[in-house]
């Protein structure tokens, strides 16, 4: 079982990397906890050998200490993720040292004392704390073949339920809401990526590829994930302010607009490809996001809450009220895994 601890601290020291200075009030509230629960997260992170800081006063909070060699690669998870993938967090022979591993690796001795230091403090669990993810199962075989540039020979299924098999270049891994996928190219296309929950087999071959010195994983992602969903749809969300936080935390396009109103709500103008994939976000705020426009969305909403009303038509009345407003958590962008059906 998952260390919903560990996993709170751990996304406690993603909340300090992006503020300057955080109140305890306001973590505690963020991740449904006491105060008296934070200050423990804070002592517990302390004592790991993350960099924290409490500053004094009404004014005061935590952050981030900025002034320890460490502290870049410790509080990074791209960095940390990256070693993980290389195999240096997450040993297929745990028997031996992180330093040897390292330079048989031909990593510097700087780089080796860092990595051993990682290694004692940071652990990666592929099973996310609210669903398993099979495919983690596939990533000695990757990484291998990432950093030996050998070809794969992969089985996977498709969105309509069917098997394909082809041989891949694997260029890179990349780790995101809680599933990994490769990004591998086909014999003469480009890259793609893929679900590695959805691989069935990676078989290494005899075959070697020349890698793309001038590609960068973290750049064609970045490119892929701002194109994925984009089209000429209009969509229109009135938020109200009982949403408006969680709302802005959503990863918006370029194209995407955001308005804010005097009563604090917000109007969000997103132009997405389909709006079928909006249909479970949107029903997970209840009243608290409504669908402006297009009208086809506003239908295909209404008869689905009239779908989920009926089947409680026969409930008895006189139980518990609901809870007033949204919970302090990200409980519906993990239900709907931020992505939409078929993704």
């Amino acid at each position: 079982m998952v260390d919903a601890t560990r996993a709170r601290q751990l996304s406690i020291v993603h909340m300090l990397r992006s503020r300057t200075n955080v109140p305890a009030p306001e973590i505690a509230a963020r991740f449904g906890v006491t105060e008296r629960t934070v200050y423990r997260d804070m002592a517990a992170l302390t004592a790991a050998g993350i960099p924290v800081q409490a500053t004094p006063g009404k004014t005061g909070g935590y952050r981030l200490a900025a002034d320890t060699a460490l502290d870049p690669l410790t509080i990074d998870s791209d960095h940390a993720l990256r070693l993980y993938v290389l195999g240096f967090l997450d040993p297929r022979d745990p028997d031996t040292p992180a330093e040897d591993r390292a330079r048989a690796a031909g990593v510097s001795d700087t780089v080796q004392d860092v990595i051993r230091r990682l290694a004692q403090r940071i652990h990666f669990d592929t099973a996310d704390w609210y669903w398993r993810d099979e495919g983690s199962g596939h990533l000695p075989v990757l990484r291998t073949a990432m950093l030996t540039a050998t070809a794969l020979e992969a089985t996977w299924r498709t969105k309509d339920g069917h098997q394909e098999t082809a041989l891949l270049k694997p260029y890179g891994a990349v780790w995101k809401a809680g599933e990994w996928h490769m990004v591998a190219a086909r014999t003469a296309d480009g890259p793609t990526r893929f679900r590695l929950n959805l691989v069935d087999r990676l078989q290494p071959t005899d075959l070697t590829f020349a890698y793309p010195e001038d590609f960068s994983v973290r750049d064609w992602w970045a490119q892929t994930m701002e194109d994925y969903g984009k089209g000429d749809v209009r969509v229109t969300l009135r938020v109200s302010p009982a949403a408006r936080d969680e709302l802005r935390r959503l990863s918006l396009k370029s194209t995407s607009q955001v308005h804010e109103h005097d009563d604090g709500s917000l109007s969000i103008v997103l132009f997405v490809d389909r709006w079928e994939w909006l249909v479970p976000l949107v029903t997970s705020y209840g009243p608290d996001v409504e669908v402006v426009e297009p009208s086809d969305l506003r239908e295909a909403l209404t008869q689905q809450l009239r779908r989920t009303l009926a089947l409680y038509d026969d409930a008895p009345t006189g139980g518990p009220a609901p809870p007033d407003g949204l919970p302090h958590d990200d409980s519906r962008l993990r239900s709907t895994h931020g992505r939409h059906p078929g993704a």
